[in-house]
């Protein structure tokens, strides 16, 4: 009876502004505002294209998927991956076990944050804040613009022909290809006192700029094109390679 309770005044308050639902999917079609939150429990989230969401959009359990071309707010998930199809504008994205998926040409007013599972960045995409995972690796493509940090503690870090204001990594490697510009550092986390992966390699790439100083706290292997320009580095010595891959 208290569970039969306590569901019916989530649901009650989940329906109070905007839409929500629990135990079930919502599914809202193309071009459809709503006025106020998405929010669920126990299902997926689905948007159509070139809808506009007035609020948050915030799921337990379930997928988070948006259409191309659609505007909405903070976009928020635990338990489930986050999908954005091309132009899609949002602002703060968070989720914790399941993938970020950000697709081309996207604006994201914010910083993008996952606990455990990849964050992918498409084509073209703007982050003004930074883009942040602690177990899992971070992809992002040529065009991409990150203001802030891209940082993963535990995985690797790739960016190939986009833009980053620094870039930090722990128990993971770090590639920098194809004149990826880094405006701030590059800086390997000291990880005494966790669980350490081998030893992880930092490459950086052909025409890859990096304006700040290369700092490394821990054991790793420094590998930098003989076209790239760097600022001070510390903690590993490098070594030249011409090429594609050392």
């Amino acid at each position: 009876m208290q569970i039969r309770k306590f569901t019916i005044i989530l649901l009650v308050a989940l329906m109070v502004a905007g839409c929500g639902a629990v135990n079930r999917s919502i599914q809202i079609a193309d071009g459809e505002e709503v006025e106020g939150d998405v929010r669920n429990v126990n299902g997926a989230i689905r948007i159509g294209n070139n809808c506009t969401i007035s609020g948050d959009v915030r799921n337990v359990n379930g997928a988070i998927v948006v259409g191309t071309g659609t505007r909405l707010n903070e976009i928020r998930n635990t338990n489930g991956a986050i999908e954005l199809a091309n132009d899609v504008q949002a602002s703060t994205i968070s989720g914790t076990n399941g993938r970020i998926r950000i697709g081309q040409g996207s604006a994201i007013d914010g910083s993008v944050a996952n606990t455990n599972g990849a964050i992918e960045l498409a084509e073209d995409v703007t982050v003004s804040g930074s883009v942040e995972t602690t177990n899992g690796p971070v992809r992002v493509a040529a065009g991409a613009h990150i203001t802030g940090t891209v940082s993963s503690r535990n995985g690797p870090i790739t960016l190939t022909a986009a833009r980053a204001g620094d870039i930090a990594g722990a128990n993971g490697g770090i590639e920098l290809l194809e004149g990826t510009v880094v405006d701030g550092e590059v800086h390997l986390r000291d990880t005494r006192g966790t669980d350490r992966s081998g030893t992880p390699k930092i490459i950086i790439g052909q025409d890859v700029i990096v304006e700040g100083p290369i700092r490394i706290e821990r054991e790793a292997e420094l590998y930098i094109h003989e076209s790239a320009r760097t600022g001070e580095i510390s903690g590993a010595e490098p070594v030249r390679f011409s090429g594609e891959q050392p």
